[in-house]
């Protein structure tokens, strides 16, 4: 018994000390959730991947268009759906001029993500849309994950989802 716990605990140890990664939560009655967001793709060296259900917010699409004038790969993915696209599609030929890659997803599974991918090192996850009025609701929340391995799971999920709205 005592070889099985004493083993138990230098594995968890050990998966402790493999664990790297960082998370922090973002809450929308704490903080600005929207400058966040807008801080954290400011900060991107080379990359920001985007998979955004709802997308509407034209100050969050500009913070992606200066990415991608500052040389940075930007890559965004929104849901193809007739609701969405009312405004999505003018919004994503802005995204597009801007020099920032834009698909519609218009799978039968449709894209219900919210997700950012900064530089293949963190990942925003959470229920904050990038809507018109996402910035007024305190009930809304991100968790902000710096660990490469789970980059990378989200990662090949995009490009997963990419490769269908082709």
């Amino acid at each position: 018994m005592k070889i099985i716990l004493l083993g138990s605990i230098i594995i968890i140890a050990g998966l402790a000390a493999a664990a790297q990664g960082t998370v922090e939560v973002w809450f929308g009655q704490a903080v600005a959730v929207r400058d966040q967001y807008r801080d954290i793709i400011r900060s991107a060296e080379y990359d920001v991947t985007v998979a955004m259900d709802r997308f509407t917010d034209y100050s969050m699409a500009d913070a992606l268009i200066d990415a991608a004038q500052r040389g940075r790969r930007v890559r965004v993915i929104v849901d193809g759906d007739k609701r969405n696209l009312l405004k999505g599609k003018a919004l994503g030929d802005h995204l597009k001029s801007g020099g920032v890659e834009v698909m519609y997803d218009r799978s039968q599974s449709n894209l219900y993500d919210r997700f950012v991918v900064i530089d293949d090192h963190t990942v925003v996850v959470g229920s904050y849309p990038f809507i018109d009025d996402a910035p007024s609701s305190p009930l809304t929340d991100a968790v902000v994950i710096r660990d490469e391995e789970v980059a990378k799971e989200y990662l090949e999920f995009f490009d997963f989802a990419w490769n269908l709205t082709k």
